[in-house]
């Protein structure tokens, strides 16, 4: 009894505790369960955008950043949109575009022609603004049929009509009107969260055939008028060649005169600038021989009258060694000189009555 007693008193107890444990184990299972039905996980890639839609208020939230998010699946649902750029193909191509059947544009001309052109059209959704997206054309790609799609050849239609049929062939207009066109589109649009990058009009415009074999003459047509207008313009190149070409043989021929006469004109001033030197030195020989003569001559006078001066100063001496007394022994002197060896015959007296005179003159 006593052992059966004990077994009674501790069973209880294990069973308490057993009991805990399954309990805490069914609440964690529950809560799992909760969790994995309450809360979801979605990944957004870098090409995508998120909307987290509040099922219960209707608000949303935008999510631009990649990831994985995680929200309750309960009141939220997760959309995620692409928001890369797309391409809409409008083409007469049956094989390339988004529809089996033709699908160009088709514009009548302000001159009433029908031209029909392909189109592709890249737009993409506008990030922030993706709930406005999923309120307005709901989750998938139907923004792209609802408002690229649409839009897009209206408006395209009425503004590339106001070009006429030839206009249509110049590219820089129909890049005016397209550019406008694409203004306008944005400017309706992208209050829906959507906007067009581009609209590219890929190949030439194409009519009607009876209109294109008329192009198609008029092409022709205005070909020939190009090759007569290049041979016009070459025939007036080639004048313009030669007008040049004689128009340098005439600078040259004036430049080759031009130079024939400076050099003339050179050769003149050197044979100046000689002959005006051969006279300066002819004039300096001249001068220098003069001067020469002039100082010999100077000097010439010089000594003679030195010579006279002394000469006369010799006689001035001799006047007054004359004077008086020394001027008559001199006389006599000489007079007995001459006398000297003379024979004298004669009478000492004269017959005549004529008087005689003796003169006596003193030489070197």
């Amino acid at each position: 009894m006593a052992s059966n007693e004990t077994i009674n008193m501790e069973f209880p107890g294990r069973s308490k505790n057993t009991f805990t444990l399954i309990l805490i184990g069914t609440a964690f299972l529950l809560v799992v369960v909760f969790i994995l039905f309450t809360f979801k996980f979605g990944k957004i890639t870098g090409e995508e955008v998120g909307v987290i839609l509040n099922k219960i208020t209707g608000k949303t939230e935008v999510i631009t950043s990649s990831g994985v998010k995680i929200y309750n699946g309960i009141t939220n649902d997760l959309y995620i949109l692409d928001k890369t750029v797309q391409t809409l193909d409008m083409t007469a191509i049956l094989s390339r575009g988004d529809r089996k059947e033709k699908d160009d544009l088709k514009i009548k001309t302000i001159d009433g022609s029908d031209v029909y052109v392909d189109m592709k059209v890249q737009y993409q959704i506008i990030p922030d603004m993706a709930d406005v997206v999923l309120k307005t054309s709901g989750s998938g790609n139907n923004y792209k049929e609802k408002w690229a799609r649409d839009y897009v050849r209206s408006i395209c239609r009425n503004s590339l009509g106001e070009l006429t049929t030839e206009e249509f062939y110049n590219a820089s207009k129909r890049d005016v009107l397209k550019n406008k066109a694409m203004k306008e589109i944005n400017e309706r649009i992208q209050k829906f969260g959507v906007m067009i990058t581009d609209i590219i009009i890929p190949t030439k415009p194409h009519f009607y055939d009876e209109y294109e074999k008329l192009i198609k003459q008029k092409k022709l047509a205005d070909q020939a008028v190009l090759e007569e207008e290049s041979k016009a313009l070459a025939a007036k190149e080639l004048q313009k060649t030669l007008v040049v070409k004689e128009t340098n043989l005439k600078n040259v021929a004036i430049e080759q005169y031009k130079g024939l006469v400076e050099r003339k004109r050179i050769d003149a001033m050197a044979a100046g600038e000689k002959a005006r030197k051969a006279a300066d030195a002819y004039y300096d020989k001249i001068t220098i021989d003069a001067t020469a003569n002039f100082y010999k001559k100077q000097k010439g006078a010089e000594a003679i009258l030195a010579k006279k001066t002394a000469d006369a100063k010799g006689i001035e001496a001799l006047k007054k060694a004359l004077e008086g007394d020394g001027g008559r022994n001199m006389v006599k002197m000489e007079y007995a000189k001459k006398l000297k060896g003379m024979t004298i015959i004669g009478q000492p007296f004269s017959k005549s009555a004529n008087v005689g005179k003796l003169e006596f003159n003193q030489t070197k």
